[in-house]
């Protein structure tokens, strides 16, 4: 089965006039702000997740050496 399609020149697009609603562009606006916030929030956290989990690291080395101190005594 084979179809056919015509090649007779047509309007292929169609054009859309958008109407801009302010309310919508300010809520979008205002919406990109928040995302923007949060997403330096989540960088801070993730930062000190890091700093603590460094600081947590050091604090096992050194408790490891005292006890190792410790157990020699």
């Amino acid at each position: 089965m084979h179809l056919k399609f015509s090649m007779e020149p047509k309007t292929m697009f169609v054009k859309k006039d958008f109407v801009e609603n302010p309310k919508f562009e300010a809520f979008k606006a205002e919406l990109k702000e928040e995302l923007s916030a949060q997403k330096k929030d989540i960088q801070e956290l993730m930062n000190n997740q890091k700093t603590m989990a460094a600081k947590q690291e050091e604090m096992s080395v050194d408790i490891k050496a005292i006890l190792s101190i410790l157990r020699q005594k």
